[in-house]
């Protein structure tokens, strides 16, 4: 299903639950206040907000317990958290250059920080990913507030979840006169708190990912080749077609390692000239006298055979119709022309039907190499490959696929990047984010004892000022590059 019917069905449904919602209250259902009133969801427009106490006792209990060892975590997070103030900054009117450059000269060079919009910059098949991630990194956020505003003794109200239209975040209700009656730096602890458990997720989440292929080796090995993960839309048949757990080693004679040396083999494909096979002169001499050059004129021979060119020192220039399964098995080298062969040898390339009426062609022999397999062959553009056919770096070693895999690592490189993005951004002092209240506690800290309150008032609003601007550029110019 496409991302803009989901979106549009969500809608629908909020709009329906909001007006079912007003119905029944406007005529009083009893049955339905007794729900609500044992279920503390609140329905807003195109929002569902769901609260609870039930963890506060607990939290409060393990806190306490803690209490030494939370007071060193978060000062130790809270000197991180300010430390990254500043590269923070700068990373966010770099990454706003590079947005506009992006538009002004209509290039897509993609920025650290980007918006992501579901179905434009996020495949729709990674929404998932998307949703579960932003759940997990504002819980994770949520908890450290919690966990560092009970261990300066500030209880809390309540902790909750909301969901507006289909993105899942969560929150905590804390006193705020409570928490603003705490000294600054116990304040700015409280505030970091979130950055610092979003910064340690990420740094977990990265460790994951980069120690995957050492944590799952009796399982699954790791360069060499890539494993066909799915065949999303690939519709070409056959017995020597791809399948789903295929070891692919080699595209055209160039060797796949790794998922990054696949696409690189594809593209060159694309980018080369059209590869040929070295082929014997005897053969070719058999074939000319079978008298088999029906596909080179569009017979029906055409549909199991390919046209093939040749041409050597001791050969004209022919053309020959042949299977390509057997050409590539006839084969001893790859060849651009005849001086890569050797003397009793000619270059055979394959002749499509658009070049022989003199039309503009991508299309490409492929020969895509597997281990204990048969070769697969393929006829047609490489980019049809690259976007039907998904690859994974783990090869199992035993019957256990690598799907599960892949599930964990592209979980864990969202909770790395999302996680990483969400410190920096609510690190900045921007109005309805925690930098907000971070840049409010450092200034009592730098102007304590001074007289002039207004310096102090003006110093908050020009940095909070100067932060939301920053965060605005940034998504509007960011948001602009992706559909300009």
């Amino acid at each position: 299903m496409e991302v803009t019917n989901v979106f549009g069905s969500v809608i629908l449904i909020h709009i329906f639950i909001y007006c079912f919602d007003r119905y029944l209250k406007r005529n009083n259902s009893q049955r339905y206040l007794n729900f609500l009133s044992v279920t503390p969801i609140q329905i807003d427009f195109m929002s569902l907000r769901w609260t609870t106490s039930l963890f506060n006792k607990k939290i409060s209990n393990w806190a306490t317990r803690k209490k030494k060892k939370l007071c060193w975590w978060y000062s130790l997070g809270t000197m991180i958290t300010i430390l990254l103030c500043i590269p923070s900054l700068i990373l966010l009117a770099s990454t706003a250059v590079v947005s506009f450059e992006n538009i002004r000269q209509h290039k897509n060079e993609e920025a650290i920080l980007q918006p992501v919009v579901p179905g434009v910059n996020l495949p729709s098949t990674d929404l998932p990913y998307y949703l579960i991630t932003l759940l997990v990194c504002t819980i994770v956020h949520e908890t450290g507030h919690a966990l560092a505003s009970v261990s300066e003794q500030i209880p809390l109200i309540s902790f909750g979840l909301i969901v507006w239209l289909v993105v899942p975040a969560a929150f905590v209700e804390l006193p705020t006169k409570d928490v603003t009656s705490l000294s600054p730096w116990k304040q700015l602890k409280i505030y970091c708190a979130g950055v610092w458990h979003n910064i340690v997720l990420s740094i977990v989440a990265f460790f994951i990912v980069t120690s995957l292929p050492i944590l799952l080796m009796p399982l699954f090995q790791t360069g060499v080749g890539v494993s066909v993960l799915n065949l999303d839309g690939y519709s070409v048949g056959g017995y020597h077609d791809f399948q789903i757990g295929d070891q692919l080693t080699g595209v055209n004679g160039c060797r796949v390692t790794e998922d990054n040396t696949w696409e690189r083999c594809l593209a060159a494909i694309l980018h080369a000239s059209s590869s040929g096979f070295c082929v014997n002169n005897a053969y070719l001499s058999s074939v000319v006298a079978n008298d088999q050059l029906g596909c080179c004129n569009n017979s029906e021979l055409s549909q199991s055979h390919l046209c093939f060119l040749s041409s050597s020192d001791s050969i004209s220039r022919n053309r020959y119709c042949l299977r390509a399964r057997e050409v590539s098995e006839s084969s001893t080298a790859w060849c651009s022309n005849h001086q890569d062969c050797f003397h009793n040898q000619s270059c055979l390339k394959p002749l499509f039907h658009s070049e022989l009426e003199n039309e503009t062609d991508s299309s490409r022999l492929i020969l895509i190499q597997r281990k204990n397999a048969a070769s697969i062959i393929f006829v047609g553009h490489p980019d049809e490959i690259y976007r039907s056919v998904s690859v994974s770096n783990y090869v199992p070693r035993t019957f256990i696929g690598p799907k599960y895999v892949n599930v964990i690592f592209h979980l864990m490189w969202y909770l790395f990047s999302f996680s990483a993005g969400l410190a920096v951004l609510n690190v900045v002092p921007c109005i309805y984010m925690d930098g907000q209240y971070i840049v409010g506690a450092l200034t009592e800290m730098v102007f304590e004892g001074c007289e002039s309150g207004s310096m102090k008032r003006q110093a908050q609003r020009a940095l909070i000022f100067s932060g939301t601007s920053l965060v605005i550029v940034n998504i509007a110019f960011g948001l602009l590059s992706l559909f300009l």
